[in-house]
């Protein structure tokens, strides 16, 4: 009985250094937990930091994929855990058999969703660009041609860009600097995608060495997104944030900054005061801005604030801490916005332009966005396209604004209640194949060359060209020399 104590006793003194290890492990390394613990890792999981986070799924994710000639039990609790802590931060894992986009037509998608482009550097125009553009670009025409001479519908690579509303909006545009510098309207026929947007540079660049280039008019796709959702939802995006703990003035100069301008990029937030203050005051006066009337501790009048910050001056509002220092935007969260569905994977759409559509955009705490929904995104590539493998997907459609992982720091809105049906119906009319439309450039192309007594140079016929060539001098050496054999 004594040897039996004993070696209880060893075990039990083994196990509690055991657990006290794992305690200071886990104390250590949060996310470890998790892993750790087979009961509470939920409320484990929602307590992490979300580089935390990030860490704990990307260790789930490694353990569960682990192959093998059989798994484990380590391996399907990891499995497991990785499910049930997905679900409850409202995520899946979703597999992809391939859908893949070529990288043209991804560009488009970015650039509808951004409202810029970039230009192309100098030394990369000769690669990237057409020769047949540069050409036509570069010897514009002696007589100004009318402007229905510029037939935008004829062009495969314009149907291509049509497809999406913000670049239809710009064809007057386009088609205006082609007539007033003379351009060969028979370029339209044969410009490749990459083409028009060099194209698109040079209508709208303000200067020769702008980098980034803005086209659309008023308000990007992403930003029109957010700008919509802050005014229809900021109530509940206030109160989500205000629970978390966040200072009021940086929750409600953020939503104004939404709700005005569409952006979100704390970093460039100026935070004011929501009441006036000895400071503001007197910042006010400085300026020879009429104060008569407020008083301090009112609440300071939204289009006093909106003014300001309109007139560069929203500094005059600074909110400050305890110490007077002014709060730093920088120091508070970002946002992203993510696409649901992926925009390399949207040639499963009807059309590609619905990835840029508001029902598939979600506006997520830019940290969460890098740190985790893409911690273990698995990409494949084939040739010039790309497409997804593995990717996090939300287990509601309908979410819009994610700034933790717990199921109150998260909304879900319809934006199919939203007026889309109208857009829908137009773009459903611009449908065309990528495949398509560069047969039909590749056509045009050849029809140019043959027109202009060009002469094309066919790697494919050059070769089967020579071979043909090399095997008949080879085959008649071969006999030549087998007849000078046989006569001696």
């Amino acid at each position: 009985m004594a040897q039996k104590g004993s070696k209880y006793r060893r075990k039990h003194i083994i196990e509690v250094a055991d657990k006290r290890s794992e305690e200071l492990e886990i104390a250590m390394k949060p996310y470890l937990a998790v892993l750790y613990h087979d009961n509470e890792y939920i409320d484990d999981f929602y307590n992490l930091s979300i580089e935390d986070a990030g860490r704990a799924y990307e260790m789930l994710s490694k353990l569960s994929n682990e192959t093998g000639k059989k798994k484990t039990k380590l391996n399907m609790k990891a499995a497991e855990k990785l499910d049930e802590i997905l679900q409850a931060a409202g995520f899946k894992r979703a597999q992809y058999d391939g859908n893949y986009l070529h990288k043209q037509e991804v560009l488009m998608i970015r650039m509808d969703f951004y409202g810029t482009i970039d230009r192309l550097k100098q030394g990369l125009r000769e690669r990237e660009l057409s020769p047949y553009y540069r050409e036509l670009m570069d010897n514009p025409l002696q007589k100004r041609p009318k402007t229905v001479e510029y037939d935008f519908e004829s062009s495969p690579s314009w149907k291509l860009f049509s497809r999406f509303q913000s670049f239809r909006h710009i064809e007057r545009n386009l088609k205006a600097y082609l007539v007033k510098y003379k351009i060969d309207p028979q370029i339209l026929q044969l410009m490749t995608p990459r083409d028009f947007s060099d194209l698109v540079v040079q209508a709208f660049q303000k200067q020769s060495n702008e980098q980034k280039i803005t086209f659309q008019k008023e308000i990007s796709v992403r930003n029109e997104f957010v700008r919509d959702l802050a005014r229809r939802q900021g109530d509940q995006m206030a109160e989500m944030l205000l629970k978390q703990g966040w200072d009021e003035r940086y929750v409600y100069s953020m939503l104004n900054m939404m709700k005005r301008f569409g952006k979100y990029n704390s970093s460039k937030l100026v935070i004011t005061e929501l009441r006036f203050t000895e400071k503001v005051l007197a910042d006010l006066k400085k300026e020879n801005i009429n104060c008569k009337g407020f008083k301090l501790g009112e609440k300071i009048p939204q289009v006093l604030i909106d003014s300001l910050i309109d007139a560069k001056k929203g500094y005059l509002l600074a909110a400050r801490d305890e110490n007077g220092k002014k709060l730093n935007g920088a120091d508070f969260p970002s946002f992203d916005v993510h696409h649901k569905h992926a925009v390399t994977d949207a040639g499963d759409l009807k059309s590609v332009a619905y990835a840029n559509y508001k029902k598939n955009l979600c506006l997520v705490r830019a940290d969460i966005h890098s740190l985790f929904i893409h911690r273990c995104d698995r990409v494949k590539q084939r040739g010039q396209t790309k497409s997804y493998s593995k990717r996090l997907e939300f287990v509601d459609a309908d979410t819009v604004f994610v700034i933790g992982f717990k199921p109150k720091e998260r909304m879900s809105f319809d934006f199919n209640k939203a007026k889309q049906t109208k857009r829908n119906k137009i773009d459903d009319q611009h449908v065309v194949n990528y495949v398509e439309c560069m047969k039909q450039l590749a056509l045009n192309q050849a029809a140019y060359d043959r027109s202009h007594h060009k002469d094309v140079f066919n790697v494919d016929q050059e070769v089967e060209r020579y071979k043909s060539k090399n095997y008949r001098r080879m085959n008649k050496q071969c006999k030549m020399l087998l007849k000078k054999v046989r006569t001696r």
